[in-house]
C-alpha cells in the first residue's frame, strides 16, 4: 500500500507508532471488562463481522454456514474457501492485516489450508496473550468509545481509556415505554411537552458525562427529513444538540443509510446483518437548515458528518466553512469514510474533498465503527493510505511541504485532532 520510498518514510517515522483514538465503535464493553477469552478463531474473527458475512453471501455461500447453526469450523472453512475471491475488496486487505498483525501469520486463507489455519490460530488463542484486552493492547489505544444507549449500565467503562459514546437514535422517536423508563431513572416526571422530556434526558446525560463520554451519535437514515413531516424528530435533536454543546461533546451524524432492504436477510441475520444499502443522496438543504437552527440557538456542538453516499462528500465538505466560530477549528466537518465507504476509493475521495473544499490539516481522522476488536487494523490501513496520498500531493508539486511538515499533518490527522475533541 506504500508506493514510494517517501511514503514509507512518512509511515515509519510518523504514522506507524502513533496511539489510536477510536471515537466511535460497537465493541462489547462487557468483553473488554471481563477480558473475554475466545474459544476458536471463528468466534473472534468471523462470527460478529457483517462485512465478512456479506461477501460470503455474495459468493453464494448458504446462510447455514454464515449465521446458521453449522459448527464453528464449518463456518470458518466456508469462509476460507471463498476468501481468494475477495481480492479487490477492503475485507481482503483487512483480513490479511489482522492475521499478520495479531497472529503473526502471513498465509493467504483458502479451502485447502483452512484446518491448518484454524488449529494454528486456536493454539495461539489458548494462551493469555490472546485474551480480549491483550489483543487490544497490541494496538496502543489511547482512547476508545464503544456506543451505549441512554439507559445502559455504564459501570464497566473506566471513564479514561474506555468511555461510552452515546447512541441516541431511540431518543428521537421516544415510545411511551422509553419515556417511562427515562422518567423513573431520572426521578423526574415527563409530560407531553418537549421541555420535560429533555430535562429528564439531561439528568441521564450527566451520567454519561461523568463516565467520560465526549461523543453522541445519531443516525439520520435515508428519508430522515421527508419522514419527519411535523419536524418532531428535528426538534428533539436540536434540543439534544444544545445539551451536548453545554457538555463539550461532539455530535456525530451518520447520514443516508438505507436499512430496510432485504427482508429475507433481516429475518435471518438481525438488524446488523450486513445487508443495508446506500441512500440515493441526502437532503443537504434540510441538514444545513437544521444545523443553522442549532447555531442560532447557540446550541451547535462540534459536529462530524458521515455520509454513506460518496456523492455527498463534496457538498458536505463545504460546510466546514459555513459554521465557523471564533477560536474553534472545524466546528462542522466531514468525517472519515464510513461503512461501505471505508476502503481505498472512499478514503482517498474523502481526503480529496476535505482538502479541496476545506482543510485536511483539521480532519478528525479515522474511527472503526466496528463490532470486532480486530478492526483496529483499519487505523493502520487508513494511515498507509494517508501517507501515500500525502506523498502524491506533495511530489506532484502542488504543496511543496517539507518532510517534517508532512509529518506534522499526519500527527494531527491520525491523533491530535481527535484528542482535542476528547479534552474539551
Amino acid at each position: 500500500m506504500l508506493k514510494t520510498e517517501n511514503a514509507r518514510r512518512l509511515y515509519g517515522e510518523f504514522a506507524a507508532d502513533l496511539p489510536i483514538v477510536d471515537f466511535h465503535n460497537h465493541l462489547s464493553v462487557e468483553d473488554i471488562a471481563r477480558d473475554r477469552r475466545f474459544e476458536n478463531v471463528g468466534e473472534l474473527w468471523l462470527f460478529s463481522d457483517p462485512y465478512k458475512h456479506r461477501l460470503m453471501r455474495i459468493c453464494g455461500v448458504d446462510e447455514y454456514y454464515i449465521t446458521g447453526s453449522s459448527e464453528p469450523f464449518e463456518k470458518f472453512e466456508k469462509f476460507c474457501e471463498v476468501f481468494p475471491r475477495f481480492a479487490g475488496n477492503p475485507v481482503y486487505d483487512w483480513c490479511r492485516m489482522e492475521l499478520s498483525r495479531i497472529f503473526g501469520i502471513d498465509l493467504l486463507p483458502d479451502g485447502k489450508g483452512a484446518r491448518y489455519l484454524y488449529d494454528l490460530c486456536g493454539e495461539k488463542l489458548a494462551s493469555p496473550e490472546f485474551s480480549c484486552r491483550a489483543i487490544l493492547n497490541r494496538f496502543s489505544i489511547a482512547y476508545q468509545s464503544p456506543v451505549a444507549s441512554l439507559l445502559d449500565d455504564l459501570s464497566l467503562f473506566d471513564g479514561k481509556s474506555t468511555a461510552p459514546s452515546l447512541r441516541g437514535d431511540q431518543l428521537l422517536t421516544p415510545t411511551t415505554e422509553l419515556k417511562k423508563a427515562i422518567s423513573e431513572k431520572a426521578a423526574l416526571p415527563i409530560g407531553e411537552d418537549l421541555d420535560s422530556y429533555i430535562r429528564a434526558v439531561s439528568v441521564l446525560l450527566d451520567r454519561f458525562d461523568e463516565a467520560g463520554c465526549r461523543f453522541a451519535d445519531h443516525a439520520l437514515d435515508d428519508g430522515f427529513f421527508q419522514g419527519d413531516t411535523d419536524g418532531h424528530k428535528q426538534k428533539i435533536l436540536i434540543a439534544l444538540a444544545s445539551e451536548y454543546q453545554k457538555r463539550g461533546w461532539t455530535l456525530l451524524l451518520h447520514l443516508d443509510a438505507k436499512r430496510s432492504v432485504g427482508p429475507r436477510l433481516a429475518r435471518l441475520a438481525g438488524p446488523a446483518g450486513g445487508y443495508a444499502a446506500v441512500g440515493g443522496g441526502f437532503d443537504l438543504s434540510s441538514l444545513g437548515s437544521m444545523l443553522g437552527e442549532m447555531e442560532g440557538r447557540e446550541g451547535l456542538p462540534d459536529t462530524v458528518l458521515f455520509p454513506l453516499n460518496l456523492g455527498d462528500m463534496a457538498p458536505l465538505s463545504v460546510l466546514q466553512g459555513s459554521f465557523a466560530q471564533d477560536g474553534v477549528a472545524s466546528k462542522v466537518q466531514l468525517g472519515p469514510a464510513w461503512w461501505w465507504c471505508d476502503h481505498a476509493l472512499g478514503i482517498r475521495h474523502a481526503l480529496s474533498c476535505i482538502s479541496s473544499f476545506g482543510l485536511v490539516s483539521e480532519f478528525i481522522g479515522m474511527t472503526t465503527d466496528s463490532r470486532s476488536i480486530l478492526s483496529f487494523v483499519r487505523h493502520d490501513y487508513f494511515r498507509r493510505l494517508l501517507c501515500n496520498w500525502l506523498d502524491e500531493q506533495n511530489t506532484a508539486g502542488e504543496w511543496e511541504l517539507s518532510f517534517e511538515a508532512q509529518g506534522e499533518m499526519i500527527r494531527k490527522i491520525c491523533f491530535e485532532n481527535a484528542m482535542n475533541h476528547i479534552k474539551k
